[in-house]
């Protein structure tokens, strides 16, 4: 027997299971056919036992790409039954008879709306090989999306949306109609777009996300256009619970792109631009970098790269203006400053400019360890040390980190989580090197020593974003690359 959670979208006022302090998540809640609490399991989620066939795959168990959007021109009528099929407007949803015909209201709101909530509803699909459409693809398997009616029609009093999950398995399902009751909804397409991507999502095998940013969530609508996070996000409604089916945490990206794959047309890179200093111009320390970078799924992280090399990465916000301070520790001479602004897929914008701090430089000595001078610019070549090659400066690290062992040498490490199912590559555990735990190190290297590797100069230095609109330090990472004693 298939376990069927009927995951409901509303701020219901009947006693329930859960009670969402904002309108437009869905919600779970004891029902006609739904067993008593005392019956379903978690006590936070309510589900109905189905057959297998309440999900109806026509065509195969390869999940369809098409992704309908119904406005119900004229009205929609369903037939309500055992098993859900998109393709025969059979549903599970609805407080009726099996058997019962009932009709959905059409889309009532402004075509403004509807634009707005097409669109956004597109950016939320727009990483996957999703097609949304607005007309019936007829008899080949989809997904419909009703976008219309209240919750009287599906005799749901309070419910802003529906959608059936398999909650056994959490796979995807194909031919699921989803209910997003459009016309109870204020005339807002964020609004609306939050609820459909939601329930849409769940027919995906998509859990709750206990994260304001992620379509997924219950949490407030101050939260701005939310999108499938690329983020492992605790999964629950008013607080965080283990996930429906497994773990405690959900990547509502990465499982969307398991299902679909990604889509062929990338999406757009984050656009940025540097407003201070001038290109061209002469610094002194110390001097930061004034960034506009702005991204409808928000700005990440920001990466400040200064003559090739990565010194710093700052986490980014929703916010538009940011403060990149230049660590003190970047030696004098011209410097090609570049800016990378990253969303949470980690695709990126980036802007360059040089400016001169001090004097150019007129040798390496004028340096740090293991950099060379030319055109007047300190930097070191690209690095070419793979995990485990010996190296001097972490420069020469392809994974950024140079570490000595408990017998004196130095390696190129990274950093990794210890236990039995460990991250590191084969030959290498999670130990310690010197001065830090929770590095890749030789499987058979013992975790004690003596040394660290080296001085207090160069690399990776602290760098401060600063949201510029609220006068606030957003964060700080700090890296430093050691230079040779």
């Amino acid at each position: 027997m298939t376990k069927l959670a009927v995951v409901l979208a509303a701020a219901l006022v009947a006693p329930v299971l859960i009670t969402p302090s904002i309108a437009g998540a869905d919600q779970r809640q004891d029902g006609p056919g739904v067993p008593p609490m005392a019956e379903i399991s978690g006590k936070t989620r309510g589900y109905i036992k189905a057959p297998p066939s309440a999900f109806v795959e026509h065509g195969g168990p390869e999940i369809s790409k098409i992704l309908y959007v119904n406005r119900c021109t004229g009205g929609c009528t369903f037939t309500k039954s055992t098993y859900s099929d998109a393709i025969t407007n059979n549903t599970i949803i609805g407080e009726f008879p099996v058997g019962t015909q009932f009709t959905v209201a059409e889309f009532a709101q402004s075509e403004q709306v509807w634009n707005d909530t097409l669109q956004c509803l597109r950016d939320a699909y727009a990483p996957y090989d999703v097609q949304i459409v607005t007309e019936d693809p007829g008899a080949v398997p989809h997904h419909e999306a009703v976008l219309a009616g209240t919750w009287r029609d599906i005799n749901r009093p309070g419910v802003l949306g529906v959608a059936p999950l398999d909650a056994s398995t959490c796979e995807p399902k194909n031919n699921v109609i989803s209910f997003s009751l459009a016309n109870d909804h204020v005339a807002d397409g964020l609004q609306l777009c939050w609820t459909i991507a939601q329930e849409s999502a769940h027919s995906y095998g998509l859990d709750h996300a206990f994260e304001c940013t992620d379509p997924m969530t219950y949490i407030g609508d101050n939260c701005g256009q939310k999108f499938f996070r690329n983020k492992a996000s605790p999964c629950g409604e008013n607080g965080p619970r283990d996930c429906l089916c497994s773990g405690s945490t959900q990547n509502s990206h990465a499982k969307l792109l398991s299902v679909h794959g990604a889509n062929a047309t990338p999406v757009p890179a984050p656009t940025i631009a540097i407003t201070q200093p001038a290109n061209g111009s002469t610094v002194t320390a110390p001097f930061s970098v004034v960034v506009g970078a702005t991204d409808k799924r928000g700005i990440n992280k920001l990466e400040l790269l200064v003559n090739g090399w990565k010194w710093a990465e700052v986490p980014g916000s929703r916010n538009q203006a940011f403060l990149v301070s230049v660590p003190r520790e970047v030696p004098d001479g011209v410097l090609d400053l570049t800016i990378r602004a990253c969303n949470d897929l980690d695709i990126c914008g980036a802007q360059t400019i040089t400016v001169t701090k001090g004097a150019p430089c007129a040798s390496a000595d004028a340096c740090l360890t293991g950099q060379k001078c030319e055109a007047g610019k300190c930097f070191w070549d690209p690095p070419t040390q793979e995990l485990g090659d010996a190296c001097e400066y972490a420069q020469q690290c392809l994974t950024g980190t140079c570490q000595g062992l408990s017998d004196g040498t130095q390696i190129c490490t990274r950093s990794c989580f210890a236990g039995p199912n460990d991250d590191c590559d084969e030959g290498f555990k999670c130990g310690a090197a010197i001065g830090q735990e929770g590095v890749c190190v030789p499987a058979s290297d013992d975790g004690g020593g003596c040394c660290s590797a080296g001085g207090d100069r160069g690399g990776m230095g602290g760098a401060l974003a600063v949201n510029l609109g609220l006068g606030a330090a957003v964060g700080l990472m700090i890296v430093r690359r050691r230079r040779r004693a």
